[in-house]
């Protein structure tokens, strides 16, 4: 999984609305930082994105030490929503439950590989597609599509990667030490966009940084892109893990395929 965004581009990704909104500091102005609590790759007056990708953590994992399951929510405007939406990730076996375009949904667990997306969603095209497509199993009873793969190789949501893009356009100052949901973070005010950027100016911007593992936990971003206000938020926050019985269907139905194929 790509790491730190830790912009997850998160979204916390799709869909996605339930981001909460980041914190921001009481009095407006910020309260100074005591020497010591950033991360490395990061100070009172900046944040190193590269440098905080440094120990090749992620997001995928770092939060796994805070709680049992937990969500990665990323909003987008809507006319630039990227594919994915949220995920969900089981903290105990590392378990994957992504969200997709047209109600689809995957699970990833180290190699194994699950699909499943209803087929009333899926556009006429696109059901061509998977019909044509021997990876695929369409099951009459749930009117739905399946895959399963015990071998697909490796598998990062890709909407996490796309959010260092994002943040590193602008500059940062601390304001304020708190906690999101139980994990110590600094509140990051954005103060302007990066001269070496051609990003758009950015309007108002938060961002929530871990101490311990320079995560980035939470941030709410809007942008004037052509006299237009773009808000892009993001939040990795505690949730249940997915119900995912479709999982053992995926696999059963994928093997009576190879079974029915042979």
């Amino acid at each position: 999984m790509d790491r730190r965004l830790t912009i997850v581009l998160s979204a916390t990704i799709v869909l996605l609305a339930g981001c909460a909104a980041p914190a921001t500091p009481s009095d407006g102005t910020g309260s100074p930082t005591p020497d010591g609590e950033y991360p490395e790759g990061a100070g009172p007056n900046h944040v190193d994105f590269a440098a905080l990708d440094a120990d090749n953590r992620s997001v995928a994992d770092s939060p796994r030490d805070h709680w049992e399951s937990y969500a990665i929510v990323y909003t987008a405007p809507p006319e630039r929503r990227l594919v994915e939406g949220n995920y969900y990730i089981d903290s105990s076996t590392g378990a994957i439950i992504g969200e997709r375009w047209n109600d689809a949904r995957v699970y990833i667990n180290g190699s194994t590989y699950a699909f499943v997306q209803p087929a009333d969603s899926v556009p006429e095209r696109e059901r061509e597609q998977l019909d044509a497509d021997d990876s695929f199993v369409y099951d009459a009873a749930t009117d739905a599509y399946y895959r399963y793969d015990r071998n697909y190789g490796s598998v990062a949501p890709t909407n996490i990667g796309r959010h260092p893009g994002l943040l590193d356009a602008y500059t940062w100052e601390a304001v304020d030490t708190t906690t999101h949901h139980g994990v110590p973070v600094v509140t990051y005010r954005a103060t302007g966009s990066r001269p070496d950027t051609r990003a758009p100016p950015v309007v108002d911007g938060t961002l929530q940084l871990g101490v311990d593992d320079g995560v980035v936990y939470a941030f709410d971003v809007t942008v004037d892109a052509d006299g237009d206000d773009y808000r892009y938020t993001y939040e990795v926050k505690p949730a249940p893990f997915p119900e995912h019985e479709w999982v053992d269907q995926a696999r059963e139905l994928s093997a009576e395929n190879a079974t029915a194929t042979e």
